[in-house]
């Protein structure tokens, strides 16, 4: 008799290709091309084949979502994450989104690459290519499936158990938008010169003064237990 195995639960990753004005587009990779001369050109990170400016520990490099030359980047995050949550919760859902962080991604031109990793401390990322080598395929954007299915009873390579459209390719001003909690890496990037990215971190919570079970309540309905202690 006729069966189907079917894979269920699928990933929502939005992808757009944007298009800044050019003199946008300048500003974003000028200020990334800052932070590449001045921080590789330190010798602390001279031998590194990437840099992510929230992994330095040095101020304000997580906050690049502050910067004037980033503003229209948020703008057009904000739309494309308020279509994704109407996409996946209808236009009722009464969710509020905060950018927890922004860092510059700088992968050298020869086998930059970020290892397999997940964002915890939010709730969605996401990552716009601000130059690329056009035609140049390296250094894609990988998601992976977890590593448990039927861990206690058998092992599931990954390539066998993820679905298509696992891998993105890195095309300039390409913005994506994804889970927090879902694995990925950049694949070893080679090229004749650095990539830049940028991405962000994204809170979700109830709007202020809307608090729902299950859900996080807005920042500004929490108390600090710091006003507890005693001098």
């Amino acid at each position: 008799m006729p069966m189907a195995v079917e894979w269920l639960f699928p990933t929502p990753v939005l992808h757009t290709d944007l298009k800044p004005d050019p003199a946008t587009a300048a500003a974003m990779e000028a200020e990334l091309a800052c932070f590449d001369r001045d921080v590789f050109g330190d010798q602390r990170f001279s031998d590194r084949n990437n840099l992510t400016g929230d992994l330095l520990g040095k101020a304000g490099l997580d906050q690049l979502h502050r910067s004037p030359a980033f503003q229209w980047l948020n703008q057009q995050l904000s739309r494309q994450v308020a279509h994704y949550l109407e996409t996946l919760l209808g236009p009722e859902h009464g969710l509020e989104v905060h950018i927890q962080k922004a860092w510059p991604v700088v992968c050298s031109q020869q086998g930059g690459e970020v290892e397999l990793h997940t964002h915890r401390n939010a709730q969605l990322s996401a990552v716009f290519y601000v130059a690329t080598e056009a035609g140049n395929p390296s250094g894609e954007l990988e998601f992976r499936a977890p590593d448990d299915y039927f861990s206690h009873v058998m092992a599931i390579p990954f390539s066998d158990a993820a679905v298509s459209g696992g891998v993105f390719a890195p095309q300039q001003h390409r913005l994506l938008v994804f889970p927090s909690d879902l694995r990925h890496r950049v694949t070893p990037y080679q090229g004749d010169s650095p990539r830049y990215s940028v991405s962000y971190d994204l809170a979700i919570t109830t709007a202020s003064g809307q608090g729902r079970e299950m859900r996080v309540p807005h920042p500004m309905d929490w108390v600090p237990m710091s006003l507890f202690q005693s001098p």
